[in-house]
């Protein structure tokens, strides 16, 4: 910052140290910018990882949806981008300072590209209503900001405080770009509602009161086990159960995968010939930013890395202590070849923000990749990757078989279940998503899959047992529970009842409206369960029987029963009163404010943002588009769009990808527009089908 500011200026000397932070496991959040260094352009560029890996949904359009009628450009959208990943930026320079050495989150750029366009309409409509804040402002905002650090860290330095909050952020104009969105969307909040006017002080003073009066209850309850004992069963009993129940007996799907890695420090010896072929103001890009200080290496006089480590692990002392020279050596080897730098490092020009180890990994996978997806191609078979992988002396490696439910390997990062149940003999495979220094670059395609099917009667013998004999002692617990609720209505007391049938009468509460755990009842049922019946009631009335749930987990089951009766009422007392409602009314008037401006919001930006679908042509053919919002290719959210795919004279269509999801092979499609995507329509020869 310049001008006279009055927020000190950072120019970010202090640099990454990849391994220092593997030694504390602490993760900064994005990466440095550094001056720009004859060779080497080092620069703050989000999508370009996003386009290497896949990660941002937008980087595979190009296109960023349209704003108010004009196209969102690609700087707007990193930027609204930016400011959201900017929210979790405080969080991790507060926990930085106050020494916190777990880990930390991950920026979630998939919640941050879903977010991005209601930034953009916030933005937007302060350009309306002409809400702008200085710079002046916005440094105000960051100085105060580092106040409010400094009073809960109070050994630690404004300087330092400031540093924290500008790495966090990736640089200071990203501080400041978030410092001024902040200022304005208060402003903009303030003008979409009428903070004080959204709830009077009677309706609070209802809703408070309703919410901390103090109920009392008691009830019968009932359990499914306790009539277990009584079931008999038979071999035709538990067949004709088998059958009814079929469905609930299937064996899942199975699946398998195999993957072939590329470790970056597979590739360190191509990396280091690489650097040492680098001019000298280039292995000083990578030196300075990695090193702290450089001064004490500026003027080192070769290429060599061994060289150039007898001159760091001194200076670096609190990194290499106690280790040998070979250790040190090879420790600062790796730090310098996955250093963060921009390359262009293949026949697609793709932007690269990584180390010269981890280009190289990639470059290895990408070529394997790109052969693989040619041999898919030509003939699709599940085995394609481990016969390409055997030549080429790479190691293939073969999950487990897993479950939709089940864990995908720990080695594939980013990776989920539904993307292995995704894949198809035709579209069999997955590129790595893994992040710079979370995990190796990978490909994997689908090996395996174990179709579902019925298990036997034999084989489902002991568990279709266990079933028909908990739905019969369940209807055995109702039984009984409609005797109970019956006595109650013939005029028995509750505790009468209770002896009659050796069952406990339980004691609840006091509890509230709110929800929570109920005093008293334990497992016994579902707390809501008895909390609606039971408010539901006068003093002194019993509900009818109920059927309830014991597992958490599963609330659609019916293994409990019971009857509650309402025993008391009571209502907040004057002093409780008089010392919470007022930060009770501050609260809810604040939340009902921000509930107001949330729906503004969501109105306004369907009005103001349109979200991109692309379409694109594989082979010879054209896609028609129709919906209700036009085919200008931008649509507001939730508009179904039909796509119709039209073959070229001797040519077929064959199958949709990208954004359809649903019968990829229906030449006539419908896609709901969620968010900026794209959908291809891949046309072959007619001979070639």
């Amino acid at each position: 910052m310049a001008g006279g500011s009055s927020f000190p200026v950072l120019f970010y000397r202090n640099m990454i140290d990849f391994q220092y932070i593997r030694k504390k496991q602490k993760w900064l959040f994005g990466l440095i910018a550094i001056p720009v260094i004859i060779g080497f352009v080092f620069l703050f560029t989000p999508d370009a990882e996003d386009r290497l890996f896949g990660r941002g949904l937008q980087s595979e359009t190009g296109v960023y949806g349209q704003l108010d009628g004009e196209t969102v450009t690609r700087g707007q959208w990193i930027e609204a981008r930016n400011i959201f990943l900017g929210r979790s930026s405080i969080t991790i320079a507060q926990a930085k300072l106050s020494g916190y050495t777990g880990q930390l989150p991950r920026p979630n750029y998939e919640a941050a590209e879903n977010e991005a366009p209601y930034i953009l309409a916030q933005k937007a409509l302060m350009a309306k209503y002409g809400i702008q804040s200085s710079k002046v402002d916005a440094e105000k905002w960051i100085i105060k900001l580092a106040d409010q650090f400094a009073s809960a860290l109070p050994t630690v330095t404004k300087k330092k405080i400031f540093e924290a909050l500008s790495l966090s952020f990736g640089g200071d104009d990203q501080l400041l770009a978030y410092a001024s969105y902040e200022i304005g969307i208060r402003q903009l909040q303030q003008l979409a509602t009428i903070s004080g006017g959204l709830l009077s002080a009677q309706e609070a003073e209802i809703k408070f009161r309703n919410e901390n009066e103090q109920y009392e209850a008691e009830a019968i309850f009932l359990s499914h086990t306790n009539y277990l004992p009584l079931v008999q069963s038979t071999d035709e009993q538990v067949k004709k159960h088998y059958t009814n129940t079929l469905a609930t007996h299937r064996i899942s799907e199975r699946r398998q995968i195999s993957y072939v890695t590329f470790p970056a420090t597979n590739y360190l010896d191509e990396a280091e010939k690489i650097f040492n072929e680098l001019n000298a103001a280039g292995r000083m890009g990578f030196l300075t930013n990695y090193w702290t200080n450089i001064t004490s290496i500026a003027g080192y006089k070769t290429n060599t890395i061994p060289a150039l480590a007898k001159l760091i692990a001194p200076a670096r002392t609190n990194l290499y202590s106690g280790m040998k020279e070979e250790e040190a050596t090879a420790a600062i080897r790796e730090a310098i070849l996955r250093t963060p730098h921009l390359g262009y490092e293949n026949q697609r020009q793709v932007e690269l923000k990584s180390g010269l180890a981890v280009v190289e990994a990639y470059k290895a996978g990408l070529k394997f990749k790109n052969s693989l997806e040619e041999a898919y191609k030509a003939e699709p078979a599940l085995d394609t990757l481990e016969k390409m992988a055997l030549p080429q002396n790479l190691t293939a490696t073969t999950s487990p078989l897993m479950t939709f439910a089940g864990n995908v390997p720990q080695a594939l990062t980013g990776v989920t279940s539904a993307d292995v149940f995704a894949l198809s003999k035709t579209n069999a495979l997955i590129i790595s998503s893994a992040q710079f220094g979370s995990g190796d670059y990978f490909i994997a395609s689908l090996k395996k899959v174990i179709p579902s099917r019925n298990r036997t009667f034999v084989e489902a013998k002991t568990t279709v047992t266990a079933d028909f004999k908990k739905a019969e002692s369940i209807k055995l617990m109702n039984e009984a529970g409609e005797k109970i609720h019956q006595s109650i209505k013939d005029g028995k007391a509750l505790e009468e009842v209770g002896k009659e049938n050796n069952l406990a009468v339980t004691k609840l509460g006091p509890f509230d409206s709110v929800g929570g755990a109920i005093p008293g009842l334990a497992k016994k049922a579902n707390p809501e369960d008895v909390r609606t019946q039971a408010l539901g009631l006068d003093v002194g009335a019993i509900s009818e029987l109920i059927t309830s749930s014991t597992d958490s987990s599963d609330l659609a089951s019916e293994e409990a029963a019971f009857v509650v009766k309402l025993t008391g009422k009571k209502t907040v007392s004057k002093d409780r009163f008089d010392a919470e409602f007022a930060g009770y009314l501050k609260s809810a008037r604040s939340a009902a404010a921000s509930q107001s401006y949330s729906a503004w919001l969501r109105d306004e930006t369907a009005e103001l943002y349109k979200y991109s679908l692309k379409t694109y042509v594989e082979g010879e053919g054209d896609v028609v588009v129709k919906s209700n919002d036009g085919d200008s290719g931008f649509y507001k959210q939730g508009t179904t769009v039909t796509l119709e795919a039209k073959p070229a004279a001797n040519f077929v269509f064959k199958e949709w990808s990208g954004a359809v999801t649903v019968g990829t092979g229906n030449a006539t499609n419908e896609v709901t527009v969620l968010r900026n995507s794209s959908v291809t329509a891949t046309f072959v020869k007619k001979d070639a089908k």
